[in-house]
């Protein structure tokens, strides 16, 4: 059974519909099928297989009794039934209640669970990264953000970094950045110098690297935008995508979908500078500031 702790909640959710639509498939039934044999709507089905929500352990029971499950694996679905119904993450507590759209509480259980994670990020430092004066100077461009909710969400930046440094297992993690990220002033020059220097020290962690994509690199496979990627202890998931655009954003987990994806993102370690290269990079804008 998958470790079922504090930082995998959202993990549980997406193992629970990988698993339930596997099962369904396995036993050659369409989802519509399914939903009249119960008396659903074929759009409760969808919500069950495809969307971050919690799931009831009694759905659970009657599906795994259709599908024959084996009794191992029962239990288990069972569980992650329980833990996606009963556990709260910090998210979901004051002060953030609210704050966190349920797209992105997604994305903070997957990013705490994750084994790896690999950023492509081409327009500003990625919140995983941020330095809270630089949070602030990106979160005061949304004119319908008050001060007060700024410095909330800069504190939920800094919670969310806590995974970098935990105790215990850390995940591996590997920035891109394109390099008009680290040109393009952002805030005054003081806290463009500050947030450097956090790239420079998160650079010396031995689970974290950070690297530049130089302009000399020319056109490259991430030209359409920044996604992050994520993979797991635990094989049933595989790897996983996250985009964000202006207003939200999502988890791709569909092999088919998460491929390109992936194939884009070794095209940009083949292209990015070295660790070396890009700290010499980060360490000369420093400088001119």
């Amino acid at each position: 059974m998958a470790v079922t702790d504090d930082r995998s909640v959202a993990l549980c959710r997406i193992l629970l519909r990988l698993q339930l639509r596997r099962l369904r498939e396995a036993r050659g039934l369409t989802a519509s099928a399914v939903a009249k044999q119960f008396g659903w709507s074929t759009a409760r089905m969808t919500r069950l297989e495809t969307k971050d929500t919690a799931v009831e352990i009694g759905d659970v029971r009657v599906l795994c009794d259709l599908y024959e499950a084996p009794r191992e694996l029962r239990e288990e679905l069972e569980n992650y039934a329980l833990i996606t119904k009963t556990k709260k993450d910090w998210w979901d507590q004051k002060p953030y209640k609210g704050l966190i759209p349920a797209w992105f509480q997604a994305c903070l259980g997957l990013e705490a669970a994750a084994k790896t994670i690999r950023i492509y990020q081409s327009e500003f430092i990625p919140g995983l990264a941020q330095d809270p004066g630089y949070a602030r100077a990106i979160l005061s461009l949304s004119e319908d953000t008050t001060e007060a909710t700024q410095e909330t969400q800069a504190e939920v930046r800094k919670k969310r970094q806590s995974i970098l440094t935990r105790s215990g297992t850390r995940p591996e993690v590997t920035i891109i950045l394109n390099e008009a990220i680290i040109r393009r002033p952002v805030g005054s020059p003081d806290v463009m110098r500050q947030q450097l220097q956090r790239l420079l020290s998160l650079a010396e962690e031995p689970n974290v690297t950070v690297r530049i994509l130089p302009f000399s690199a020319g056109a490259h496979p991430a030209m359409h935008g920044p996604f992050t990627l994520w993979d797991f202890e635990d094989e049933t998931v595989g790897d996983l995508a996250c985009l964000e655009n202006l207003v939200d954003g999502g988890v791709l987990s569909d092999r088919e979908m998460v491929e390109p994806f992936i194939a884009a993102y070794n095209r940009l370690e083949e292209l990015a500078g070295s660790d070396a290269e890009s700290v010499t990079m980060i360490r000369a804008v420093v400088s001119s500031l």
